[in-house]
């Protein structure tokens, strides 16, 4: 499938346009080797930044690779994706200052954002704010 999405830039449909790159979805698991032959990378969702960088470790490419990071809005979207999602780490700690003040989800995220960047494992995030984008964005701003 990936050679067929790159062989369709060489359509005349597309002669002006730079050519299709094509991703791949990666879980905290073994790394299939298909998904070695994309251009890039996401790796799932995750709340330990410790967890992402032993994923990294564990699967050495020479693609750049995207980690995931959201924004855990409630106590019940945490509840919600621990039971939908498998190998995702979600500290409970976490849960818990979440559940205090919602804004601790957008603290942790920036957070993640920030030793994600310091790591240098990464060539960067997808950041998925939720509900929160102008707070991320504020936040980030501030920081960055």
């Amino acid at each position: 499938m990936m050679d067929e999405a790159r062989a369709a830039s060489e359509d005349p449909v597309f002669a002006d346009m730079p050519a299709f790159r094509v991703g791949a979805a990666a879980g905290l698991r073994p790394l299939p080797a298909w998904k070695r032959a994309a251009d890039f990378l996401f790796v799932q969702v995750s709340y330990s930044v410790d967890a992402l960088l032993r994923w990294r470790d564990a699967h050495p490419v020479e693609l750049p690779v995207y980690a995931g990071v959201m924004v855990l809005a409630s106590a019940g979207m945490a509840r919600r994706l621990a039971a939908t999602i498998p190998d995702i780490d979600i500290p409970d700690d976490l849960v818990q200052a979440v559940e205090r003040d919602q804004t601790a989800g957008v603290e942790a995220a920036c957070d993640q954002v920030l030793r994600l960047r310091d790591s240098d494992a990464f060539a960067g995030v997808h950041l998925v704010p939720v509900s929160r984008y102008r707070q991320v964005a504020t936040r980030l701003e501030d920081l960055l």
